[in-house]
């Protein structure tokens, strides 16, 4: 297939959904068919929970509107986001998208001074809140939220712990549920299809996430992607496009095919030491449940070390520039297996992922480029500037994050944006014509939602040949088939014509 070809069967599918912007800022915006039914099944449900399960740029935000502003004008209702950006876009849309909220509401926010919050709770009807301010307001003085008919969290997901800590739900979750447990919980999330790690005393479970949310959101009903699928829903969903480029590297090959054997040799340690202490059955011969419960586990302190160490060393070595994972190789340990001396002199001081990067970049419009660690956002950002693609980056330490994006949205030179995972929360950039992820994780939803962030369209993965990361990302795309269908499919191409004309 072409880049001509490629381009032509992405434009039938993007086309028609980048004209959906016109249409949503119309104040006069009502409902298309699938939100109308969950509206629908909301109203029938009134004061039953309920979880909803609505995919990325299907107007979540939307919902809320509707619900808070015409389906329920007089009840009083508390929107939980996850952060401070969150809430403030969250304000901004509810006050000015569809607009008749301005009166009814207020924010409980670090943004907000302490004085002033008891006011705006007792004055305002609908409340924008994040998690911790909501949670020492009701230490502070529980009698306020008392005629509070509905809480309403946005991005339910966020409640559940990945792994770890003594409770399921991220601080101070379980403090919130048990306090509002008699009001009315709506609960909406882009995606309800992961699962977590949950310790008991001794024993690690791997749980569903929306088995977890049930039990802190008791009796809740829960509106699926599939139960949409009888309505209008497919007329505005953007597909995915999902490849790989498969970066070859001789050497980058051997350093990973060298890790393997000793994570691979470590694990076998760990399992024999677990088998001669009669502790086997607490990771079930597993190697993720040796990696999520590694710092529980009755093992040596050696092992423990070693075992997470050259994890996160071959994670490094996929993600970052070879002169900042060579300090990595000092170890006394790895000096057995490595000749550092010679590693430095046959690897390259530029990532071998970035020509891959610019190459990309050169053949397709606006690019959007994720990646780890700073480092090589900066090596990336040069590389594509040699290149004669003007490019800028967004990271944590970014202050002017919105003119950046501005930018990038408006002005046609702009050609690259580089992201940092700090710098890319919660944004969306359906601008963008193509994304490339220089290193992928393992948790699948995640990775789904930074595919996401382009609306669609095309997502390049890249992975170095022959190596762990390639079988890594091979195994994260059929999950993301398998999780989500109704929205991501994978593009089989040579191995050139995405970005060789």
């Amino acid at each position: 297939m072409s880049c001509k070809d490629i381009e032509t069967t992405l434009g039938e599918f993007i086309s028609p959904s980048k004209e959906l912007d016109a249409t949503m800022s119309n104040t006069k915006y009502t409902p298309r068919g699938y939100q109308e039914y969950i509206l629908s099944q909301l109203e029938s449900m009134q004061g039953h929970n309920t979880l909803l399960e609505l995919d990325c740029g299907l107007g979540k935000r939307f919902i809320t509107h509707q619900l808070v502003a015409e389906r329920y004008p007089d009840l009083r209702i508390i929107i939980v986001v996850h952060s401070s950006s969150s809430l403030a876009e969250t304000v901004d849309y509810l006050k000015s998208e569809y607009g008749g909220l301005e009166d009814d509401l207020g924010e409980l926010s670090s943004r907000v001074p302490s004085g002033r919050r008891a006011y705006v709770v007792r004055e305002s009807r609908v409340l924008v809140a994040t998690p911790q301010v909501l949670a020492n307001m009701v230490d502070k003085d529980s009698s306020l939220f008392g005629d509070i008919d509905v809480l309403l969290i946005n991005e339910v997901d966020t409640l559940v712990r990945r792994s770890g800590g003594r409770t399921a739900l991220v601080f101070p979750w379980p403090k919130l549920l048990s306090f509002f447990r008699d009001k009315w919980i709506i609960g909406m999330s882009g995606t309800l299809r992961d699962d977590h790690a949950v310790f008991g005393t001794e024993q690690m479970e791997i749980r569903e996430e929306l088995a977890t949310l049930r039990r802190f959101i008791p009796d809740s009903e829960l509106i699926s992607m599939e139960d949409l699928y009888d309505t209008d829903i497919e007329d505005y969903l953007e597909p995915t496009f999902l490849t790989v480029k498969r970066v070859e590297n001789r050497q980058i090959r051997s350093i990973s095919l060298v890790l393997d054997e000793l994570i691979s040799n470590t694990r076998n340690e760990i399992i024999n030491e677990l088998a001669d202490s009669d502790n086997l059955s607490l990771v079930e011969g597993d190697a993720r449940r040796i990696h999520m419960m590694i710092e529980r586990l009755p093992i040596s302190d050696d092992l423990k070390g070693r075992y997470t160490g050259l994890l996160l060393l071959r994670k490094y070595v996929y993600a970052m520039p070879p002169t900042q994972f060579m300090k990595m190789f000092y170890n006394p340990y790895l000096k057995h297996y490595f000749n550092v001396s010679d590693l430095r002199k046959a690897l390259p001081e530029i990532s071998p992922k970035v020509s891959y990067v610019v190459s990309i970049a050169e053949h397709h419009g606006k690019t959007l480029i994720l990646t780890s660690y700073l480092e090589m956002v900066d090596q990336i950002v040069e590389a594509l500037e040699h290149a004669g693609i003007r490019a800028e980056r967004i990271t944590g330490q970014t202050r002017d994050k919105g003119e950046i994006l501005r930018a990038f949205r408006e002005e046609d030179d702009l050609g690259a944006l580089v992201l940092s995972p700090v710098g890319e929360r919660d944004l969306d950039i359906p601008q963008a014509d193509v994304m490339v992820v220089c290193d992928a994780i393992n948790t699948t939803k995640t990775m789904y939602q930074k595919f996401k962030r382009t609306r669609g369209g095309l997502v390049v993965l890249l992975a170095y040949s022959g190596t762990s990361e390639e079988r890594k990302v091979s195994r994260l795309m059929d999950r993301i088939l398998n999780r989500y269908p109704w929205s991501t499919s994978v593009m089989k191409t040579d191995s050139d014509s995405l970005w060789k004309q």
